[in-house]
């Protein structure tokens, strides 16, 4: 018992000394999807009284898609009604409204879904490879509503700040990565 007492620090030791200090692509893409919960969806909130947002209604041509009702005149009597109504077609679209959404006639609308592609390329920041840089591409994809927000790419590439600690590799902001390297070169 006490031989196996003196063994286990030993292999406990070698262990966490052998682990990878280098980020692989596997462990980088895992803390990315982790992190930023990929795929995840894209919503836009349609003020549904605002005359800007009923103009963009109607020049995005969901009304003649059958998704909204825009209202093109509308009388004194009918100042509390939106001018954007939803109509069965767009329920899928629609996400559960707050009771102060409600109030404002603001409908959040599902205009798509972004997910995690591939990672490009992994550098290392520093000579003892403890934090690194992982560039990958996330795709956006867009459903009827997507023609909301038309300046929305196909794809973008994106980049995550990755340290090494005791714990492994974690995932980190990027302004945390760039005062760790501040740091580094203000002490060489």
């Amino acid at each position: 018992m006490k031989t196996l007492l003196k063994i286990i620090p030993v292999l406990l030791f070698l262990f966490i000394s052998c682990q990878n200090k280098e980020l692989d692509f596997k462990t980088a893409q895992n803390l990315i999807i982790k992190k930023y919960k990929y795929p995840s969806v894209i919503d836009f909130e349609v003020f549904c009284s605002d005359p800007i947002h009923a103009r963009r209604m109607l020049d995005s041509g969901l009304e003649e898609k059958g998704l909204v009702k825009i209202s093109k005149t509308r009388e004194f009597k009918d100042r509390e009604k939106p001018l954007i109504e939803f109509t069965a077609l767009s329920k899928n679209f629609l996400f559960e409204r707050t009771l102060e959404e409600k109030e404002y006639k603001i409908q959040k609308v599902k205009i798509g879904s972004k997910s995690f592609d591939k990672i490009i390329h992994i550098t290392a920041e520093t000579n003892d490879k403890r934090m690194a840089v992982a560039e990958y591409i996330v795709k956006y994809h867009m459903n009827e509503f997507g023609v909301l927000w038309p300046d929305l790419p196909a794809e973008k590439k994106e980049k995550a700040y990755f340290i090494f600690s005791d714990n492994g590799w974690q995932l980190i902001e990027k302004k945390d990565a760039e005062l760790m390297i501040l740091k580094k070169i203000i002490e060489k």
